[in-house]
């Protein structure tokens, strides 16, 4: 091989590795956001399986980017005595303007589930495109069970 060949070989190397380095220092320097959602209920226990033998007391959530959308499937049961609806809220947030970027929604249809019945629920944290000021952040989790 040519020395001129074995140069030009070096310098495409050397510039791959280069342009990789650079694409991976641009991509670890935009904001990755950590959370936990710490689950609180009321009637209703959550659980993190179908067959209802692992109880969810939080969803972590992982890093996510600002714009990012990211669901978690889990299960409710209905432990009181009668048929009952849920409701769901968050509240306890850390820091507490996270909640100005960041908002959680279910894809629960308001639908009567009735007593030792358990239904799947899908969580869906949003993380604000223009996300500003919040880099780890905590929430808690309300799912009641109402008549």
């Amino acid at each position: 091989m040519k020395k001129e060949t074995k140069y030009l070989i070096a310098l495409i190397l050397i510039t791959v590795a280069f342009v990789g380095l650079a694409a991976w220092t641009i991509y670890e320097s935009i904001p990755k956001i950590y959370n936990y959602g710490k689950i609180r209920v009321i009637g209703v226990e959550v659980y993190a399986n179908e067959n209802l033998t692992q109880t969810l007391e939080r969803i972590d959530w992982g890093m996510l980017d600002p714009g990012e959308n990211r669901t978690h499937l889990c299960w409710i049961k209905n432990i009181g005595n009668d048929a009952q609806k849920l409701i769901m809220w968050t509240e306890a947030w850390n820091p507490v303007n996270a909640s100005d970027w960041i908002t959680l929604s279910w894809d629960y249809t308001d639908s009567w589930i009735p007593a030792n019945a358990s239904i799947p629920v899908a969580f869906t944290l949003s993380v604000d495109l223009n996300i500003q000021g919040v880099i780890n952040f905590s929430f808690d989790i309300w799912v009641k069970g109402v008549h």
